[in-house]
């Protein structure tokens, strides 16, 4: 997918056709759009500031399959997607909500939600910086492996508290982790992660919702079981990148690869980094495992790996390295039965008419649809509620979970920084161009 997190100058169609033109309000006046940052099948986002001059981002809650843009208003494409778009924007203020809970210095936080236009909004943090794509690519050699392992207690820290309040990431990648002016990483755009569009509208399956290289093979498959293993899985990819060049294959081609009985492309990096730790190559190559059950299953047990407080015979090369007979497997070939089954699905979808409502071929059940709708854009958006998710998913998020009583470290408290291991500016102090979510 096409790396959005820089902030860039938008075509003239895009700021016409969806976006809010700069120096429209927000929030009666306490927010003013400066710019146009980017759009996804699901939102706009854009730099703002608000009412004392400081900068924050706006996301806009604009699934513009079903939507588009009337002067400042958001309008339907028709009147069938009424009930779609109702649901959607009351999910885009729960899940801001839940977001809001999270006060951690490594996760960006979510200021305020509103409504205005016709849909919903959310203000947060700007984080003035670079992204992970950025120093990959104007310094690909930033990275010690000291930094390295480094970043990645960092980030699992993070993940280890995102997960006990009960959310799960589901876009984790270079692009979506951004480090400030202070050398700090933070976690942003949880709102990207939209793996179960599929099951919301036939239009809304339409949306690409994954990232190859970085999303494990279940979000490949409509209404497979996500867990904590699977943002394990897009951030090892993501350490992949960092430490490679590059991110490891799709996990739909390693599927398909093993099997046919072939090898999985995917080649481990334990012993081929010596001068990386050697226990985070190994963890990375555990949580690259094409099934999750095989995985590490949570942030802390990586954190163990890495401290030498979990034993080393369960951090091993992927076992899918060692191609096996799909007959030998059954979840294998469960897997790719599914897989071919969801591409003659995608295929089907895009043949058909976008705007053309589902037929009806049998009395609709309006409790039923309203839930079903429910859950598919819960995973259209960040919860992970186990009542609704298939329960053969190693490690799930209970349904239950609460937002963490302890008191977190604060947003601003800006402890965890790789200032002193980056011997590089950051691109921004460099040449001026900010970099957001």
């Amino acid at each position: 997918m096409t790396h959005q997190s820089k902030i860039q100058a938008p075509a003239a169609s895009q700021h016409v056709g969806d976006g809010l033109p700069p120096g429209t309000t927000l929030c009666n006046g306490q927010y003013t759009v400066d710019k146009y940052l980017n759009a996804g099948g699901f939102g706009i986002t854009y730099l703002a500031r608000d009412s004392l001059g400081r900068r924050v981002v706006i996301k806009e809650c604009f699934p513009n399959a079903i939507c588009c843009r009337a002067g400042e208003a958001v309008r339907l494409r028709s009147q069938t997607f009424d009930v779609d778009f109702s649901r959607a924007v009351e999910l885009f203020q729960k899940e801001a909500r839940a977001l809001a809970h999270l006060q951690h210095p490594n996760i960006v936080g979510v200021h305020q939600i509103f409504e205005a236009n016709g849909t919903a909004y959310m203000a947060l943090d700007f984080v003035e910086g670079t992204d992970l794509f950025d120093m990959i690519d104007y310094s690909p050699n930033a990275l010690t492996p000291e930094a390295t392992r480094e970043l990645a207690v960092i980030l699992l820290q993070a993940l280890s508290y995102v997960h006990r309040n009960g959310i799960l990431h589901r876009d984790i990648s270079p692009d979506n982790i951004l480090l400030d002016t202070m050398g700090t990483p933070v976690l942003i755009d949880f709102g990207a992660a939209r793996q179960g569009a599929s099951q919301a509208s036939r239009v809304l399956s339409r949306v690409h919702t994954v990232k190859d290289g970085y999303s494990p093979q279940e979000f490949y498959i409509a209404g497979s079981a996500q867990s904590r293993s699977s943002d394990l899985y897009a951030l090892a990819a993501t350490f992949v990148h960092l430490i490679e060049g590059h991110p490891p294959p799709n996990s739909s081609l390693r599927l398909a690869a093993v099997a046919e009985q072939k090898p999985d492309p995917y080649r481990p990096l334990l012993g081929r980094f010596p001068a990386q730790d050697q226990r985070l190559l190994a963890a990375i190559d555990q949580c690259l495992n094409l099934f999750a059950k095989d995985r590490l299953q949570s942030a802390d047990a990586w954190l163990d790996a890495l401290s030498g407080r979990q034993s080393t015979a369960a951090v091993a090369p992927p076992a899918a390295a060692i191609p096996r007979p799909p007959q030998d497997d059954p979840e294998i070939e469960s897997k790719i039965a599914e897989l071919v089954a969801s591409n003659h699905q995608a295929i089907e979808a895009d043949s058909a008419h976008p705007t053309a409502p589902a037929a009806q071929t049998r009395t609709p059940d309006p409790e039923a649809e309203k839930r079903a709708a429910e859950r598919a854009y819960w995973a259209i958006l960040n919860e992970d509620p186990a009542d609704w998710a298939p329960q053969t998913a190693p490690d799930p998020i209970p349904a239950s979970a609460q937002i963490e009583t302890s008191a977190p470290p604060a947003r601003r408290q800006r402890r965890f920084s790789l200032s002193a291991l980056l011997p590089w500016p950051s691109r921004s102090a460099r040449d001026g161009i900010q970099t957001n979510v």
